[in-house]
């Protein structure tokens, strides 16, 4: 039995799903960020590298989809008119997911920033403190005085 790619329809929702759950991530992963919690901001990391990569699967699918299929009538009928009107609801979902990722993005690329200034002063000042508690050297091949001598 040969396996059948999803319709168009299918297709969309799948990628609002994947929008939705790549802004959610997002989300939790700008209060990993704030709290310097490595080990959510690691998992958060992990889960939109996936979601990316499933992104560009679909992306792919809806590329050939597209292709493979007649353009719409330019006319609206009747039938065409509760498709339209679906369309028009999916285009706006579309929309403002995109908005609100390009936020969290911005968001995210502000906390980076941030933490790394932050880890930049601490690695400035563990630098300086290097020094004060370095061991003193130890010299090996020197001869010392014997008791007695």
């Amino acid at each position: 039995m040969e396996a059948t790619l999803p319709d168009l329809g299918d297709l969309i929702a799948m990628r609002l799903s994947l929008l939705r759950n790549l802004a959610d991530s997002l989300d939790v992963s700008q209060f990993a960020l704030a709290r310097n919690d490595a080990e959510t901001i690691a998992r958060g990391a992990a889960r939109q590298a996936e979601l990316c990569r499933q992104w560009s699967e679909l992306e792919d699918q809806l590329r050939c989809e597209s292709e493979r299929r007649p353009p719409l009538p330019a006319e609206p009928t009747a039938g065409n008119s509760a498709k339209a009107l679906q369309s028009q609801e999916l285009e706006q979902e579309f929309t403002a997911l995109t908005i609100r990722i390009r936020h969290l993005a911005r968001v995210h690329w502000s906390l980076l920033r941030h933490l790394q200034r932050s880890l930049a002063v601490l690695a400035r000042v563990v630098e300086s403190c290097a020094p004060t508690y370095a061991p003193e050297p130890v010299v090996l091949n020197e001869a010392r005085p014997r008791a007695g001598e």
